[in-house]
């Protein structure tokens, strides 16, 4: 059941990013994509393997689940998060906006141990928001940063 979950959720995020009205180039958000990809990539790694601060099942489709989730459901759930923070013409409602992915993102995460997907040895919610809410800020500065290149860039020639 798992595996039906994320599956769906995958393919939701990516018909929503597909038709949604995109404020971002394509180069901007392919390059917020592949950082987030990059750093949840290394972050789940150095947590579920290396510090087994959370113990993934062994089971071929619950893995399968977890690897979707990971390499597309938190990086593209970031990147339609950027697209309507910039839409957004208020600051309230970009931190709303924010505020609103991160639930999402905690809750697809935690669904992982009501499918059996995952089981936390040394590890809270605490961790979860933090980590999502840095992953948000990580792609929205660099975001910034691409901006300020390609203005500067305009600039120079």
């Amino acid at each position: 059941m798992g595996f039906a979950f994320y599956f769906f959720v995958a393919w939701l995020i990516t018909v929503i990013f597909t038709l949604m009205r995109k404020r971002l180039t394509f180069v901007e958000n392919a390059s917020v994509f592949l950082l987030i990809l990059i750093i949840s990539i290394n972050w789940s790694w150095i947590i579920y393997n290396e510090l087994n601060l959370i113990k993934l099942t062994a089971k071929p489709l619950p893995y399968t689940a977890f690897l979707i989730n990971r390499s597309i459901g938190i990086p593209l759930i970031i990147v339609v998060t950027l697209n309507l923070i910039k839409a957004a013409n208020s600051k309230g409602k970009s931190i709303l906006i924010a505020c609103l992915s991160t639930v999402t993102l905690v809750i697809l995460i935690h669904l992982g141990k009501y499918f059996e997907i995952s089981t936390p040895i040394k590890w809270n919610i605490v961790y979860d928001v933090l980590y999502i809410i840095s992953l948000h800020l990580i792609g929205w500065y660099s975001l910034k940063f691409i901006q300020k290149l390609k203005q500067s860039e305009a600039i120079s020639q």
